[in-house]
């Protein structure tokens, strides 16, 4: 399965959230919470819930969203990010590329040793991306531009591409691309080894995974707790109840569920925009959704505001095109197609609708936000004579048939982010296996590939401007959303914060003791 709904699962219990502000409860910034983690002592053991289990702990043989929580923490990877999206060593203290892009140094930082107490050197580096380009890795056409990886020494790796890619180095910061032992390599699934700042202790499957601190982690000072346990509680219901008691220490909660929580003053409430993009998707090969007058028409007549107040408590931010506002890539084309009804109409009336039409929305059942979406807007396209059929269905039948199979004509689902552009909007690539709309449109081709090895910053986000206000315009899917997230915690926790990709790094949290 494609890891974008991996993702999605896991990151759409965050959000459609409301942001508490009683003289009780307060909702902060990861900025202010981050702050406020100097003050904090260290030690102390967290329970951190999560709604899905980890599918093993092996980095590189798995697409589980759940399972790269656990395991940003067990291992490290090459680069590192800040919350902000920006690049940072990790166990590569420095890179360096040649002028053409396809030759890249990495200087390893020293002293680095695994929870079994052996040195890391560069050869397991070798080993970790030859493991990852190998077949059993899920990953494995991901790195198939690495074509050498070899050892300089015990501290220094290159690695010569076969074509530049300006998306490689952000491609190393992903969890996936960790850096393993290799003689862990038979039991990873199971007793990982790693170099990171937690070890595993114990993983009761469908329970909990318990980790410990890494005593001898090469950053000096972290992490600050002795024992983190990931305690796995898939219902809603469950997970407020614990956190309430105190069993639970960090969750993501709904929307519908911060009322209970205001006026507990134990509780504190996290608020932060999420890398994701919440869509209308249209299948553009079916008539008359070929009619790019005819899907004008569906977006100018959808009031973005009002879904994300009704369907999203009000916590999202409107979109004109395929990308976030926390992308330093974003352009705001929110104005190209806006909300206005009677345009809408007139563009159905010069698409030779002026009667209207009959489409049918397919919707996938686990996601609340996403039908109740699709219901809103069911409703908004009736005012321009647009009589639209629900059908929900469960998630796998959603992505044989919408994701896979293309056979569909409207849906409503998120699609989330990387650090780099081209995992947002590669997807429309004519070409894409992930192109489930079905559109076609050569500047777009064009643009998306040479943008993808163009190694000037400037010129890549003027291609990327270019992208997004071409697909305002042409509305493949119509773009409602960028979402917000809450994260709801005992007031005890000092130094969370929330990232751009799909990461939980306790090595900065701490408890206030």
């Amino acid at each position: 399965m494609n890891s974008f709904f991996l993702v999605s699962i896991l990151l759409l219990v965050l959000f459609s959230l409301v942001a508490c502000s009683s003289s009780q409860s307060q909702t902060k910034t990861g900025t202010e919470i981050e702050t406020e983690a100097t003050g904090a002592e260290k030690g102390g053991s967290l329970v951190y819930a999560i709604s899905n289990d980890v599918d093993g702990l092996d980095p590189h043989r798995t697409v589980s969203a759940s399972t790269f929580q656990v395991t940003n923490n067990v291992f490290d990877t090459l680069v590192g990010t800040t919350p902000e999206g920006e690049l940072k060593p990790r166990l590569a203290k420095d890179w360096a590329s040649s002028e053409d892009g396809l030759t890249w140094t990495f200087n390893l930082e020293s002293g680095v040793t695994f929870h079994n107490g052996r040195e890391m050197t560069a050869e397991d580096v070798v080993y970790s991306f030859e493991r990852l380009k190998a077949a059993e890795s899920p990953r494995a056409a991901e790195f198939s531009n690495i074509i050498d990886v070899k050892a300089d020494g015990s501290d220094k790796v290159v690695m010569i591409l076969g074509k530049a890619d300006a998306t490689f180095i952000s491609s190393l910061a992903m969890p996936w691309s960790a850096i393993v032992a290799k003689e862990a390599d038979a039991d990873m699934k199971k007793n990982p080894i790693g170099t990171g700042p937690f070890k595993l202790e114990e993983w009761v499957p469908q329970q909990k995974v318990i980790l410990n601190k890494n005593e001898d982690y090469f950053i000096e000072n972290k992490p600050m707790l002795d024992k983190v346990t990931f305690s796995i509680i898939p219902e809603a219901t469950t997970l407020l109840a614990n956190l309430q008691a105190g069993e639970v220490d960090i969750v993501g909660v709904s929307g519908e569920q911060v009322s209970s929580l205001e006026s507990d003053p134990a509780i504190e409430m996290m608020e932060s925009p999420l890398n994701m993009v919440q869509v209308l998707a249209f299948n553009n090969s079916h008539e008359p959704l070929n009619n790019v007058k005819v899907r004008q028409a569906i977006s100018m007549a959808i009031n973005k505001a009002d879904i994300i107040e009704g369907a999203g408590w009000g916590y999202g931010t409107e979109i004109g095109s395929h990308m976030a506002p926390t992308s330093p890539y974003y352009a705001d084309t929110t104005s190209v197609l806006p909300f206005d009804a009677d345009k809408a109409k007139s563009l159905l009336k010069e698409a030779g609708f002026a009667d209207g039409l009959k489409l049918k929305l397919t919707l996938p059942e686990p996601y609340k936000l996403h039908v109740d979406s699709g219901q809103m807007i069911a409703e908004q396209l009736k005012q321009i004579g647009v009589e639209v059929e629900i059908e929900v269905i469960e998630w796998g039948k959603w992505v044989d048939d919408v994701y896979k199979g293309r056979n569909y004509e409207m849906t409503v689902i998120s699609h989330t982010g990387r650090l780099d552009p081209d995992a947002m909007l590669a997807r429309y690539h004519s070409q894409s296996g992930e192109n489930y709309y079905n559109y076609k449109n050569q500047e777009i081709d064009q643009l998306l590939t040479e943008a993808k090895v163009e190694l000037n910053e400037q010129k890549r986000k003027e291609m990327y401007t270019k992208i997004q206000e071409i697909l305002a315009e042409e509305v493949p899917a119509v773009y409602i959303q960028a979402p917000d997230s809450i994260i709801a915690m005992n007031k005890k926790v000092e130094g969370l914060q929330i990232y751009p990709i799909d990461i939980i790094d306790l090595s900065n949290i701490s408890l206030e003791q």
